[in-house]
């Protein structure tokens, strides 16, 4: 596993080079072909994943069509909901370009963060300042797609006078 890719991962800046070397024990590479789906929304998931080479697109299905949500290139990471709240897949996962992942499955990710509890909040740590702005992100664009969706709504609440109920 290449450590120097793996040192530009924001979760992973914090580790020490001891650290790095440990987690980087863990990761197994796996190569992806281009347009291959890696992740189906609505299946289980059960592998935490980083990009290493190549272009992924995440995207969840809306009134019958898949929408974009982001792009990851190397050094995003993607199945971090997953390792905190087990559960089905929120998104798909496609490779764009041939793509070359490094993962862990979740239970040597709990296993490794047990005994390296150190690591393990830093990693954690990281990952939630990660999906906070994720979060942030996402209600950005929620609330913006809302007001173009219902630009007349939107212009006409605007114009109420600043005293006035929203009754």
């Amino acid at each position: 596993m290449d450590v120097e890719l793996l040192r530009t991962v924001s979760i992973l800046r914090q580790l020490t080079e001891e650290e790095l070397q440990a987690f980087c024990g863990l990761l197994v590479s796996k190569e992806i072909k281009a347009r291959e789906r890696i992740i189906e929304e609505g299946t289980p998931v059960g592998f935490f994943s980083i990009v290493c080479e190549g272009i992924v697109h995440i995207r969840r299905m809306a009134n019958k069509r898949e929408m974009l949500l982001g792009r990851l290139g190397p050094g995003g990471f993607f199945g971090e909901i997953n390792l905190f709240d087990p559960g089905m897949a929120t998104a798909s996962i496609y490779a764009m370009k041939p793509t070359r992942l490094a993962q862990v499955d979740y239970e040597s990710f709990h296993r490794f963060m047990t005994a390296n509890p150190s690591t393990g909040y830093k990693l954690v740590s990281a990952m939630m300042t990660e999906m906070a702005r994720r979060l942030r992100q996402t209600s950005a664009r929620l609330v913006n797609t809302a007001y173009w969706t219902n630009a007349e709504g939107a212009v006409a609440v605007a114009s109420r006078g600043a005293g006035e109920s929203n009754q």
